[in-house]
């Protein structure tokens, strides 16, 4: 055990990590103030010894004509024996006893732990102050009942992570290595921490990405703002100031590595990055993406801007539970309004009706060339085909029965085409007509209607054809 007290302060400033001085300028004081307590004296004065270890107390007298306070003042009849020189309004200075001081020995020992807890106090503000804003690795000491997680920084240094600033769903264990932003440093003796740090902060996301990617690291590539909801989906706009470089690809990274980091490190979140523009019209959409945007109106006196998009993309553009679009918002820092296209009020008859006014002129030039395509095509078919049946029934050929009943199945085929595509002529305007009045959608089902209405008028001539066929055969 050492006896020296200038040595015992030396080994506990390095264990705290404090400086030498300061801890022996707060024994000094603590020492002084437990005098001024306990003995008679107005002024004080002590030090310490660096060699010996001593502690040396002081006190002064002040000359006076008429002494009233013997404590504290002197005649100068009596100064003139300690010091001729000495005049009235001068102080003597006078050694404190050890008797004297034993009398405040007990009283010193909180004192100078109060210092001393000052000093650490006054060390985690000079050392932390700096780093407001940055980003610290703590690692857990315990887990406490009420939910905040205790951390230690630099083994040294205690703070708490409390549930209001952890993310939803986050589980802790001793030893875990945890990544916090420092918001404040505060130098309040009552508080049980000094460091407020934050899981939840935006600043956070910003940190890690510059920790992640080396272009914004270096400059190239810029952060302009972010926004949260923490453990759930995350917004951070960028743009380049090179035009080679791809600030979206840049966070990314290859194959979603970078930004998969970051993603891990917040417990899952989902993160967007979005491309930054000077144009507020393109920013907004690219905030909301991947909603496609109609139309917008901005109000910049009110911040405020009115989104318009299609009733389908309308669920993409709020997101669940609005998310996407809250985290948009306050990215652009503008209140957004998003409304469906006036479709979404009409009734479903006054929507076919207006689809079918904007699409009437493309439907009947569509459906006119494609008649006229049809129909210019059939007349061809008709003609080979009547060539050929003609053909097949005045040849008759040597043949087995077998070949017989398959030239008689290729004429009955190449008849029923003929009355197919009569029927097709005669039908085919009225049907064009009432498929673009009953729905728009369902133009391209409306030929497979047809087919089947002519196959089941095939079906029913069918007999007489083949009936037709086999006596001209014969």
């Amino acid at each position: 055990m050492k006896e020296n007290l200038y040595e015992i302060i030396i080994d506990f400033s390095r264990e705290k990590g404090l400086d030498h001085e300061v801890v022996k300028k707060l024994v000094e004081q603590s020492l002084i103030q437990a005098a001024q307590r306990k003995l008679p004296y107005r002024e004080i004065e002590g030090q310490i010894d660096e060699k010996t270890g001593k502690i040396n107390l002081y006190h002064f007298k002040e000359v006076v004509d008429l002494v009233e306070d013997p404590n504290n003042e002197i005649s100068v009849e009596d100064v003139f024996e300690i010091d001729p020189d000495a005049g009235i309004g001068d102080e003597v200075e006078y050694e404190i006893s050890d008797r004297e001081f034993q009398r405040i020995a007990h009283s010193t020992r909180p004192i100078i732990f109060g210092s001393l807890k000052e000093a650490e106090r006054q060390m985690v503000v000079s050392t932390f102050t700096e780093k407001i804003g940055e980003v610290l690795t703590g690692t857990v000491l315990r887990v406490e009942p009420n939910g905040r997680v205790a951390l230690s920084f630099q083994n040294k240094v205690e703070a708490y992570l409390f549930r209001r600033e952890q993310i939803y769903g986050e589980n802790f264990t001793f030893g875990d290595h945890v990544r916090v932003l420092l918001l404040d440093v505060n130098d309040n003796p009552h508080k049980d921490s000094q460091l407020t740090i934050s899981r939840t902060h935006p600043g956070l996301l910003i940190k890690l990405f510059e920790m992640e990617v080396p272009e914004i690291y270096d400059g190239i590539v810029k952060i302009v703002s972010a926004s949260r909801e923490p453990g759930r989906r995350a917004k951070i706009s960028v743009y380049s100031t090179d035009e080679e470089v791809d600030p979206v690809g840049s966070c990314v990274g290859m194959r979603g590595s970078r930004v998969q980091t970051i993603v891990n490190d917040l417990h899952g979140e989902k993160i967007d990055i979005v491309r930054w523009s000077e144009d507020i019209d393109v920013y907004t959409c690219n905030a909301l993406a991947p909603a496609e945007i109609d139309s917008l109106e901005i109000d910049e006196d009110e911040k405020q801007i009115d989104v318009v998009v299609a009733p389908n993309q309308l669920s993409l553009a709020i997101g669940h539970k609005g998310q996407n679009v809250r985290l948009a918002s306050k990215l652009i820092g503008y209140k957004i309004n998003v409304v469906a296209s006036e479709e979404e009020d009409l009734s479903i008859d006054e929507q076919l009706e207006k689809e079918l006014a904007k699409s009437s002129d493309e439907g009947k030039e569509k459906t006119k060339n494609t008649v006229e395509q049809t129909e210019a095509i059939k007349e061809e078919e008709i003609e080979e085909n009547t060539v050929d049946t003609e053909l097949k029934v005045d040849v008759q050929p040597e043949s087995t029965e077998s070949e017989a009943e398959l030239r008689k199945e290729e004429v009955s085929e190449d008849s029923e085409e003929i009355i197919e595509n009569k029927n097709k002529d005669d039908h085919q305007k009225e049907e064009v007509a009432e498929q673009i009045e009953a729905n728009a959608d369902f133009e391209t089902n409306s030929e497979n209607e047809d087919v089947a209405d002519t196959k089941k008028s095939e079906i029913k001539e069918k007999p007489e054809l083949e009936a037709e066929v086999e006596s001209d055969a014969s």
